[in-house]
């Protein structure tokens, strides 16, 4: 790729400072009991710290969750699910004795899993499917996919209804005081797949475009493109598998089912569905309106066990879903090998409309994996049966899309049309990444990507032998209106961390949350300072948050911190005490001052177009925030843009909406004035279109 001679000028951006903070008494170990409360001893003053409500009955582990809107509307739903994303706990889990937790209905497991399957470990109900189960009885007859009412939830938070600190503390009484702000949005709107480790992105038109999923046992991926549209709060409609919508029909198993391991009945085709199955894929809604798949793994389910695993692939072609045909184009010509549920950003690299790419940080890395059975395997090659079995390095590529899309060898297998960057310290594997777009009044503009944490998953020792890659406590940062883009290090956290939640708030900050290294929990919410590139710790959480867990920024200008593997951190005898709760953290721009308002504002801004603002109070800046989907521990697409504006008569702002699509995809966004001080307004939906 080249680049023009002024692309310099683009970036205002000056490096950060690094201010490195101490590490002492900020380890906090995985306490026995979910119910012990923890308390910081390093924030007290709400105005530094911020604030954390009490525990939030949630009814589901939310470990995939988007902000949907109809049309205009101001009051938002919040979208979950967890997995089995189409069934409800009651199908999958015997009865309870005595309201404890006892096993699995074997009926379930040879119906939806198999025979051969239901005994194999990686293929069996786990713990992951534990977590389904809940104290709170109701919650067994819900769906796992679940449509929630943000502004009725919130005022009730609000109000201070919630103050318990200990999940053991909670009562049915707690539980059933937020049981009417969520809806079914599961099979009974039309859902037929597992959404379990998909790909999520908003479409420019605000519907939620789940990419792949999972079948049965990890690494097990599916073809489908499912979808939810907010406005009808259906599914879209796709064939139903016949194991879902015969065992919906006769749960006992009287009659014949189809054969669960033939995965025609598992994933029926429709044109729709991606060309390649998926398993942890990405997808970037891209500039166009279309939507870029990347990565994800599959193996073959009808093999078992170890056999399937050694079955295993990592898919290496790109594709392109187009919302306007409902079909997917295979880039056979741009291949490349990518951790699962690689970090990708759309990038602005010129002046022109068409002048963006798609940027990646992270890749695999030779030795290549192999089966044990292989004769080339030994202790230097990583096993291929292994769960993630890639060893991954910190190279950043930009992918050409439109390029490969236009190649007449778009069919043919290559590596085409990838250009590399620079090459970060750290893959940042599992680790939370987020972007901030700056777009100044001279017309340049910063496109930021950060990383916090993660690992390389697995590294060449120097003895020669596959080892486990530790936890890292980096955080790195590139700018991508740089003329030459560079990973810069910036202060670290407080301790090394994978599987943690970044959210980029209004005032530009960062807000850090969860996170674990081995057996030890990142119990510390965390700021980011973009400025100073430097870290301060704020609150400790009484729950820990990891792997599945979710964290989103919510129209007041708070974030709704849900989800994660709540089962699997606890010991058995504490697991029936378990059930789904979320906190609403209030950062500590809340504490401030007083909040602006935003008076009046269109509900649809153009790119390159003014828009008039009406304003009450101070206001220094405007930023848009897009409120898409995140699962993973990663904001997919949910990215920050602050925008120039000129001072009118009396409160009227005059903004101008981001100039490219490239900057800023389109969708929906929350519109946020910020006062000097930080202080934000509560956000605005509206929505960036493109033009017809």
């Amino acid at each position: 790729m080249k680049l023009s001679k002024d692309n310099s000028r683009w970036s205002t951006a000056k490096s950060p400072k690094i201010r490195r903070l101490p590490l002492a008494g900020m380890i906090c170990l995985l306490c026995a009991s979910v119910g012990t409360a923890f308390a910081s001893d390093t924030c007290t003053d709400p105005s530094v710290c911020g604030q954390n409500s009490g525990l939030v009955p949630f009814h589901k582990d939310a470990i995939a969750a988007s902000l949907t809107w109809k049309e205009e509307a101001q009051c938002s739903s919040l979208l979950i699910w967890m997995r089995p994303s189409e069934y409800k706990p009651e199908q999958y889990l015997n009865p309870t004795v005595g309201g404890v937790f006892s096993d699995f209905n074997e009926t379930y497991q040879r119906l939806v899993q198999g025979d051969l399957l239901a005994s194999i470990p990686g293929f069996a109900l786990g713990r992951l499917d534990e977590s389904g189960w809940s104290r709170y009885a109701p919650d067994l007859g819900r769906e796992n996919t679940q449509l929630i009412d943000v502004c009725g939830l919130q005022s009730v938070i609000d109000a201070n209804a919630f103050t318990k600190t200990s999940i053991s503390e909670l009562t049915n009484e707690d539980m059933s005081r937020t049981d009417h702000f969520f809806r079914d949005a599961g099979y009974s709107r039309g859902l037929g797949q597992n959404l379990f480790c998909a790909g999520n992105v908003a479409g420019a038109d605000g519907r939620v475009i789940v990419l792949g999923g999972h079948d049965k046992g990890g690494n097990n991926g599916i073809r489908k493109v499912s979808i939810f549209n907010p406005k009808t709060e259906q599914w879209v409609p796709r064939p139903i598998p016949c194991v879902k919508s015969e065992f919906e029909a006769d749960p006992t198993g009287a009659t014949a089912h189809c054969d669960p391991l033939d995965e025609v009945n598992t994933d029926p085709p429709t044109s729709s569905d991606m060309k390649y199955q998926r398993w942890y894929p990405t997808g970037v809604t891209l500039p166009d309106g279309r939507i870029l798949i990347l990565s994800g793994s599959d193996q073959n389910t009808s093999e078992g066990g170890e056999e399937a695993s050694g079955t295993k692939v990592r898919q290496s072609v790109p594709e392109v879903y187009d919302p306007k045909t409902d079909t997917t184009v295979a880039l056979e010509n741009a291949r490349k090998l990518l951790p699962m549920f690689p970090r990708a950003f759309v990038v602005q690299r010129g002046k022109g409309k068409d002048d963006w790419q798609v940027c990646t940080a992270g890749e695999v890395q030779p030795p290549l994996p192999l089966r044990p059975d292989d004769p080339a395997f030994g202790p230097d090659v990583p096993d291929l049966t292994d769960y993630d079995p890639f060893i991954y390095n910190g190279k950043t590529s930009c992918l050409n899309v439109l390029a490969a899309l236009a190649d007449p060898n778009r069919d043919t297998p290559a590596e085409h049309h990838w250009t590399h960057i620079d090459t970060a310290r750290n893959a940042h594997d599992s680790g939370a990444t987020v972007m901030k777009v700056t777009i100044n009044d001279d017309g340049t503009w910063a496109q930021e990507v950060f990383a916090f944490g993660g690992s390389n998953n697995q590294e060449v020792a120097p003895d020669g032998t596959v080892v486990s890659s530790p936890n890292v406590a980096i955080v790195e940062r590139i700018n991508y209106a740089d003329s030459l883009p560079r990973w810069q290090e910036q202060s670290s956290l407080v301790q090394p961390a994978t599987q943690n939640n970044a959210v980029v708030l209004p005032d530009g900050n960062i807000l850090l949350a969860g996170g674990r290294n081995g057996n030890t929990n990142s119990l510390h919410y965390q700021m980011f300072d973009p400025a100073e590139g430097s870290i301060t710790q704020l609150i400790d959480s009484p729950v820990p948050r990891h792997d599945h867990s979710t964290a989103l920024l919510m129209p007041n200008g708070g974030v709704w911190i849900m989800g994660g593997n709540r089962v699997d951190l606890l010991p058995a005898a504490d697991r029936n005490q378990a059930v789904p709760v979320m906190e609403s953290y209030k950062p500590p721009y809340l504490f401030k001052g007083p909040q602006p308002s935003i008076v009046e504002a269109r509900d649809m801004i153009h790119y390159g177009k003014s828009f008039n603002l009406q304003v009450s109070g101070d206001v220094a800046s405007v930023v848009i925030i897009r409120t898409g989907p995140i699962t993973h521990n990663w904001a997919w697409g949910n990215q920050y843009v602050k925008l120039p504006f000129t001072r009118g008569q009396g409160r009227k702002l005059i903004v101008t909406a981001p100039p490219l699509p490239g900057l800023a995809i389109p969708g929906d966004y929350l519109l946020f004035a910020v006062s000097a001080d930080g202080v934000p307004s509560t956000g605005k939906h509206i929505r960036l279109k493109l033009a017809k």
